[in-house]
């Protein structure tokens, strides 16, 4: 490892409740911001879904790990309890909570840039925690685009907007039209609870010290998991690559896994973006003392490149 971040390193250890006391506010806010944009795109098709109840009922659950929340843990009691009599309760619920949670945030301080890219990443893992995108969401998202300069320039989701432009010229919302968005959505903030069975909340990772040298990456009988859409080609085709120089796929990240790659898209994002399960499963097992590593796209792609020259 280089000196330099042999030094980092040390240094977060060192002052580990320094740097929890930095950066803990900053983590906390995007949680909540997260929370409220959530909830808003679960209510954005202006009723509830098959499986969006069980979506947020894992998202608050997974919020009140987090904080110790008596509006958000009232709401995935009454979930969970069947309180609800109509959408309309439901949802009436779901707005008083929104209306909460922001006055709360707001208190504290004013929306910024950066909180209006969270809010928007937590309508989006709204809007598919239940496995699907409808019109009206889609409208929706383009209505939030459209009322929001931040979320017009900023460059992460140039992908999403021309989608949902597209989608929306017509006025009808296609079958493949609506996956595309989704696949977009997908992008952005990992998979729903639908795809997972559990919330997403939270699951913001640090890429620091992710591999960087190609030459740090082996592959004969090394387990590679592979997180997001691959500039380089489909999953299929790097999979078959690493197979062909001797590595193994996991689909998730387990004890035995060795490296996790990180998609082009994710590593240029991570600091203001929410990432899905696998990449929070790898950091959890890094906790525990087991040999994960995170490694960039850039560094597999030509690692492999040279692994294959030499077959």
């Amino acid at each position: 490892m280089p000196k330099d971040n042999v030094i980092r390193q040390n240094y977060l250890y060192d002052n580990s409740e320094l740097l929890g006391a930095y950066r803990g506010p900053a983590v906390a806010r995007k949680r909540k911001v997260y929370w409220v944009g959530f909830l808003e795109g679960a209510r954005a098709s202006g009723r509830i879904e098959t499986d969006e109840p069980q979506a947020i009922e894992a998202e608050a659950t997974r919020f009140c790990e987090f904080f110790d929340d008596a509006d958000t843990r009232d709401l995935y009691l009454d979930i969970g309890a069947g309180c609800f009599e109509s959408d309309e309760d439901f949802l009436g619920s779901i707005d008083l909570l929104i209306s909460t949670k922001r006055a709360e945030i707001n208190e504290i301080e004013p929306f910024g840039e950066v909180d209006h890219l969270n809010e928007f990443l937590g309508f989006c893992g709204g809007i598919i925690c239940d496995g699907r995108v409808l019109e009206s969401e889609v409208a929706a998202i383009l209505e939030r685009f459209l009322n929001c300069p931040v979320l017009m320039e900023a460059p992460a989701f140039n992908g999403l907007r021309a989608a949902v432009r597209a989608s929306m010229q017509d006025g009808v919302v296609t079958e493949g039209e609506a996956d595309e968005v989704q696949e977009w959505l997908a992008r952005l903030v990992g998979d729903g609870f639908h795809d997972t069975g559990i919330g997403n909340i939270g699951n913001v990772a640090q890429f620091d010290e992710a591999i960087q040298d190609p030459a740090e990456i082996k592959f004969s009988g090394k387990r590679f998991v592979l997180t997001g859409p691959m500039r380089m080609g489909t999953r299929t085709s790097i999979v078959s690559k690493i197979e062909v120089v001797g590595g193994v796929f996991d689909t998730n990240p387990t004890r035995k896994s060795d490296y996790v790659i990180v998609a082009s898209t994710a590593s240029t994002l991570w600091r203001t973006t929410h990432y899905g399960n696998k990449i929070e499963k790898a950091m959890r097992l890094i906790d525990e003392g087991f040999g994960v590593r995170f490694a960039t796209e850039t560094a597999l792609e030509i690692a492999l490149a040279k692994a294959l020259d030499t077959i």
